[in-house]
């Protein structure tokens, strides 16, 4: 799991607008990369000419792992900034391939350069990869007190057991719970 300051290390080590922007889908919709990558324009923007971001981020079934439903997650207030900011195509894949345009950007594209940043942003210690905003959003959601069937609506987990995995808990929770228990 990376922090809101360890997101931040990231960013300003981050030199493209582009992979900053699949960073925020990532960590502000905990969207798996796959579904990230192979996003359409339409699926964020309503006018891309002119920057004009939906109100939600659509992942159809046909990009989701398991291919059985589709899921909507609404656009934050600090995605939307990123969407703003990202000079996206006006159709097609919401993030092309820099060397072929009528593909997206590969897996390893995405990782490479995340793993790249993590080293310059001196987190090359830590569990850095394309899953990490995943990982993030669901543990800091659930850090904040939202229901787990809250959080699943979100990531669109099939079964609360699944979800729960993303769980990380701090030694600082345990300690904090143990607190607060009137024995």
């Amino acid at each position: 799991m990376l922090s809101a300051q360890d997101w931040s290390k990231l960013e300003k080590v981050g030199q493209s607008i582009k992979h900053q922007t699949i960073w925020a889908l990532l960590r502000f919709t905990g969207c798996r990369s796959q579904e990230a990558r192979l996003l359409m324009v339409d699926n964020v923007y309503s006018d891309p000419v002119n920057r004009v971001v939906n109100e939600q981020v659509y992942f159809p079934k046909k990009i989701r792992k398991g291919k059985k439903w589709a899921i909507s997650v609404p656009i934050t207030k600090k995605l939307k900034w990123y969407l703003e900011r990202y000079d996206c195509p006006t159709s097609g894949y919401l993030f092309p391939s820099f060397r072929n345009p009528g593909k997206p950007i590969s897996y390893e594209a995405v990782y490479k350069y995340m793993k790249d940043a993590a080293s310059k942003a001196g987190l090359g210690h830590q569990k850095v990869s394309t899953h990490s905003g995943r990982r993030s959003l669901v543990t800091h959601l659930h850090k904040a007190g939202s229901s787990l069937e809250t959080i699943r609506q979100i990531t669109g987990h099939r079964s609360l057991q699944n979800l729960q995995a993303y769980i990380e808990v701090g030694k600082d929770q345990v300690a904090a719970a143990i607190d607060n228990v009137a024995l």
